[in-house]
């Protein structure tokens, strides 16, 4: 009886490794049929300056009388004008905003206690560094009016498209140049591009300028493009 249980156990068991033998012999072919691939990140980044700035004005009072709060700020409005004429800018250079009106109200009544009046006048250029001559010019304005504010210039860039594409082409160079660098220690190389992923695409402060180091980013005149591109290559051995 224990030589029956014993054959039929080993009969079991050899029937078991022969499954297991066969299980893995597939997934071992599997392995081999299946194409081996490398995915890496790509980086570039750019230094380029804005190419376009803006200064704005701002004017306020405060008056009980809604219309002798228009008046002020009618002259005040009249003094800006007067400055922008004498700094030779075009009407398209420079956009006058609504008067903003906020009524000041008498604790949790309805009754008006007095009005906040405030108007702005961006001025926007293509020349920065004439936009900078036209900001300390207009500081001197500031100093002549109570109530006048001039915010400092905000830099901006326009034509982001361009350098994205300039940027993801170096970008996909980079990543190319990695995934080269590090098969061949292996013996291997790269095959054909099978997927290319963008990742993020930001506008960063720029560090390299001493002047703008305390600035925040709209505020500075040079900004740093940077993408990230994830690309998948397929892996090729060196024959």
């Amino acid at each position: 009886m224990k030589k029956v249980q014993f054959i039929i156990i080993s009969v079991v068991l050899s029937f078991g490794l022969i499954i297991s033998s066969a299980l893995l012999s597939n997934a071992i072919d599997k392995s081999n049929n299946s194409e081996k691939q490398i995915s890496i990140k790509g980086v570039s980044e750019k230094r380029i300056k804005a190419d376009r700035g803006v200064v704005s004005i701002l004017y306020f009072t405060k008056s009980n009388n809604l219309d002798e709060g228009r008046d002020i700020i009618q002259e005040r409005r009249d003094s800006v004008l007067e400055l922008i004429n004498l700094l030779r800018l075009s009407n398209s250079d420079y956009k006058i905003e609504n008067v903003k009106i906020k009524p000041q109200f008498i604790g949790t009544t309805n009754r008006i206690l007095n009005y906040d009046l405030s108007q702005t006048i961006n001025i926007s250029l293509k020349d920065i560094d004439k936009l900078d001559e036209i900001y300390e010019k207009l500081l001197e304005l500031e100093l002549k009016f109570n109530n006048l504010n001039i915010i400092e210039p905000e830099y901006f860039i326009t034509n982001i498209e361009k350098y994205k594409n300039e940027l993801l082409i170096d970008a996909t160079k980079n990543a190319h140049s990695k995934a080269i660098e590090i098969l061949k220690v292996n013996n291997n190389r790269t095959g054909d591009l099978k997927k290319l992923i963008q990742g993020q695409f930001e506008i960063l402060d720029d560090k390299e300028s001493t002047e703008d180091i305390n600035k925040n980013e709209i505020n500075q005149q040079y900004k740093k493009l940077r993408v990230v591109v994830t690309s998948i290559y397929a892996i090729e051995k060196i024959k």
